[in-house]
């Protein structure tokens, strides 16, 4: 499970960096640092425990996710103080929205069966 976080942590870092850049959370590099800075955070709580209970957890996983995702992002983005709760509360939760997007569509493209569909290799 531990792979998983860390094939997963740089798209997601990139995602949510693109969004805050967008939403005007500040110039293009904050916006990453920034994003690098919330899931680092929240990357650290799922190691040091969340990771086995959103594992085991089924189709609520995702949803556990989610919802810690925006806790613990959401808290950091406040205490830097860089912008108004809405703004920091508002790009949260779009950044995290898409960010589960791109987790599900890589989980849905991994669980096709590409050998069925192309043939055996030659």
């Amino acid at each position: 499970m531990l792979g998983f976080y860390i094939f997963q942590f740089v798209p997601i870092v990139l995602v949510e960096g693109f969004v805050l850049w967008r939403m005007k959370w500040g110039s293009f590099g904050r916006s990453m640092f920034d994003s690098l800075m919330m899931n680092f955070a929240s990357f650290l709580g799922l190691c040091i425990g969340l990771g086995p209970v959103i594992e085991g957890s089924g189709p609520w996983g995702l949803t556990l996710f989610g919802t810690y995702s925006i806790m613990v992002e959401g808290t950091v983005l406040m205490l830097l103080e860089r912008h108004p709760p809405k703004l920091a509360w508002s790009t949260v939760l779009i950044a995290n929205l898409l960010g589960c997007i791109v987790l599900d569509c890589e989980v849905f493209f991994t669980q096709i069966p590409w050998n069925d569909l192309l043939g055996p290799a030659k």
